[in-house]
């Protein structure tokens, strides 16, 4: 019986310390770019970067915003929200970003 209960107890922290460092965002590193423009909100549209990163910049994915496209035509992409030393914004989703658990994607992250 207490065998049971101790595998229980163990599943049910390591889902609830899963959570919780979901909760936290996705640590990486910058890939293969040499400069990363950071914007100030997800719509880039007439707006100049907040800073540029490069590659092994450290940050932390905090979600992902699908691009969007008035009816027009005109939009812009998919945008991820992340914090880095200095700060916090958005960069293109199609930025490569290295994590512990491998690259980083849209089906990794929750939705802004």
């Amino acid at each position: 019986m207490n065998r049971k209960r101790s595998v229980v107890g163990s599943v049910v922290a390591a889902g609830l310390a899963t959570g919780v460092l979901a909760g936290c965002g996705i640590d990486g590193k910058i890939g293969n770019h040499d400069k990363v423009s950071v914007w100030p909100d997800s719509d880039p549209r007439g707006q100049s970067p907040i800073a540029d990163l490069t590659t092994l910049t450290p940050v932390t994915v905090e979600c992902y915003t699908p691009g969007k496209t008035d009816a027009t035509g005109f939009g812009y992409g998919a945008t991820y929200k992340i914090s880095y030393d200095g700060g916090s914004g958005y960069i293109d989703a199609g930025t490569s970003i290295m994590s512990d658990g491998g690259a980083v994607s849209p089906e990794r992250v929750p939705n802004c």
